[in-house]
């Protein structure tokens, strides 16, 4: 059967990572601040600080949330980092989430591929209800897009690129080094946003309510 394993993305992919993240820079900056202009810039600290030397992902995040807030002259107290942390150990699914995944997990080997920690995910891969293999940035000590994270994942998976489906929501973390690697990829769309064409994806959703219908037309149709 194709695909032998599908792999998921999980912030933002498949649990409300952008949502949470705006819910929690609402009880930490005063009231009237720019929660979207913030969250802007925690997301560009964010990624300079995943393109540089590997650090363990809780580590990264109160950094990227230290350095936002003193951008935006907000004094950093240890309740912020503790808030943050908290609330994203228990991110919760997207609604069209669970009745996705419980029809795909009857039929597909299923896998978490995340830029976080094992301690870290743990509570939201069990708020999902269905069983995944986890690989994390922690065991390849690698963030995506660096494609040391998804070669490690097809180790430990056991499987070729051309035997997996990727699905996320990341176009530069997830679409373009799934496109560099060969693995075919479904782009989770939910915020209409635009994607490359020189790293084109093989196919886009707004959500994950046809995901599996999806899959079963790729593996009719091949892997391609």
């Amino acid at each position: 059967m194709w695909p032998h394993v599908i792999t998921f993305d999980c912030y933002g992919t498949l649990v409300q990572w952008p949502e949470t993240l705006r819910a929690c820079f609402r009880r930490l900056l005063p009231e009237g601040s720019d929660i979207g202009a913030f969250h802007r810039t925690f997301m560009d600290v964010h990624a300079r600080l995943r393109a540089g030397a590997y650090r363990p992902y809780t580590q990264l995040l109160q950094q990227a949330l230290r350095e936002a807030m003193t951008q935006w002259g907000v004094r950093y107290t240890p309740h912020a980092p503790e808030t943050l942390l908290a609330m994203v150990r228990a991110i919760p699914p997207y609604p069209d989430v669970p009745a996705c995944l419980t029809v795909l997990a009857t039929q597909y080997r299923l896998a978490i591929i995340s830029n976080t920690e094992d301690q870290l995910i743990a509570e939201t891969v069990r708020g999902l209800g269905v069983p995944f293999e986890v690989i994390t940035a922690a065991q390849a000590r690698a963030f995506k897009p660096n494609h040391r994270l998804f070669t490690y994942a097809l180790e430990r998976l056991g499987c070729r690129a051309s035997e997996v489906v990727h699905v996320g929501a990341g176009y530069p973390t997830d679409m373009v080094p799934a496109f560099e690697l060969g693995i075919a990829r479904i782009w989770i769309n939910r915020r209409a946003e635009r994607g490359d064409p020189r790293t084109p994806h093989t196919r886009t959703l707004p959500g994950l309510t046809v995901l599996p219908s999806c899959i079963a037309s790729l593996a009719a149709g091949g892997s391609a």
